[in-house]
């Protein structure tokens, strides 16, 4: 009996040994799919699968702060029910108005209104120009300056003021997905939706993660995607890009595009073709994407100066000759030929 108990020790020990090497044994998934109108990939180094992790963090933040979603929470607000904002909704907030303050609200997410009669935010089958009128009317209830922040609450000065989030609330999302994976312990990843990314560590061959910015070829089909430059990230870094050249419409034989100088209430019309941004946050990339596409090139190089943590590549249009060029700060860029 002794005998056997002896042999059976070591076994036991040997097989539990086995158990925790396979249960600690790490791969590489991938997991892509649509959510909230926009396709994701996303490449992490785990021991499992964390879709359900994933796919409740997109959930959350979707009833929260998705504004094409009459139930959720800044849905609610838009309507001036009497609701408490969450932690995410509260984040995004307080950095869109940092990020309107620093460009005197050329940044501006109240300028809701104006997306909407453009047909870029909730409304949408615009066929026709603004007008004067129109614009001069919505300008009575925009501007970052009549939002006060009060702790969970949010006050407007005028009710009749809405908000969109979605040039930061985006990349607000892929910081949430990439904050899930570092619960778990995952140290290598690269979250990517809608071309917002976060990436951390190593890719499956061992090197940091390469990653393309587009060629601003003017395509509102979206099928046109030719690389100008890569970089590579490594250190959880966020990444975002803005550009006119997908987002447009033809309103009346004339180009519409997407990004809107709220101060105007018109199509910004700006020198900037494409924006690409890495900051320490993919919400703050997102948002200072957008911001710089608003303000232009010699804004935004002043601008810059000013944030130190941001790094940039911006393509813009010569006014001479029309010739492609590049503005980049801070990033190490490798041209694709």
């Amino acid at each position: 009996m002794k005998r056997f108990e002896l042999f059976l020790l070591p076994l036991l020990a040997l097989m539990l040994m086995s158990c925790k090497e396979g249960k600690d044994k790490m791969e590489y998934f991938h997991e892509s799919g649509s959510r909230f109108h926009t396709l994701y990939n996303i490449t992490y180094e785990a021991p499992q699968l964390l879709t359900e992790q994933i796919d409740s963090t997109m959930t959350a933040f979707n009833a929260s702060l998705n504004p094409f979603d009459s139930t959720t929470l800044i849905s609610r607000i838009n309507r001036n029910e009497a609701v408490v904002m969450d932690e995410m909704l509260r984040t995004v907030v307080a950095k869109s108005l940092e990020v309107s303050r620093a460009t005197s609200g050329r940044y501006d997410i109240t300028g809701a209104p104006y997306f909407d009669v453009w047909g870029f935010g909730v409304k949408k089958g615009v066929t026709r120009q603004a007008t004067e009128a129109e614009l001069d009317s919505i300008a009575t209830f925009v501007g970052w300056q009549k939002l006060t922040l009060q702790g969970d609450t949010l006050i407007k000065a005028d009710p009749r003021m809405t908000l969109n989030p979605s040039s930061l609330s985006k990349g607000y999302v892929v910081d949430l997905v990439a904050a899930t994976l570092e619960r778990y312990g995952v140290t290598n990843y690269l979250v990517e939706i809608g071309g917002e990314i976060v990436a951390r560590g190593v890719n499956p061959d061992g090197h940091c993660w390469k990653v393309g910015i587009n060629k601003p070829t003017e395509d509102n089909t979206s099928t046109i995607s030719e690389l100008a430059y890569s970089v590579e990230l490594c250190n959880g870094e966020g990444m975002a890009s803005s550009g006119d050249y997908r987002n447009f419409k033809v309103v009346e034989g004339k180009k519409v595009a997407h990004t809107i100088d709220v101060l105007s209430g018109r199509p910004a019309h700006q020198d900037i073709l494409s924006a690409t941004v890495v900051a320490p946050t993919c919400m703050e990339a997102d948002a200072w994407a957008t911001a710089l596409m608003a303000v232009g090139l010699e804004r935004g190089k002043q601008l810059l100066e000013q944030q130190p943590q941001l790094k940039v590549c911006l393509i813009y249009s010569d006014h001479t000759t029309g010739a492609l060029k590049t503005y980049d700060s801070g990033l190490e860029l490798h041209e694709i030929k």
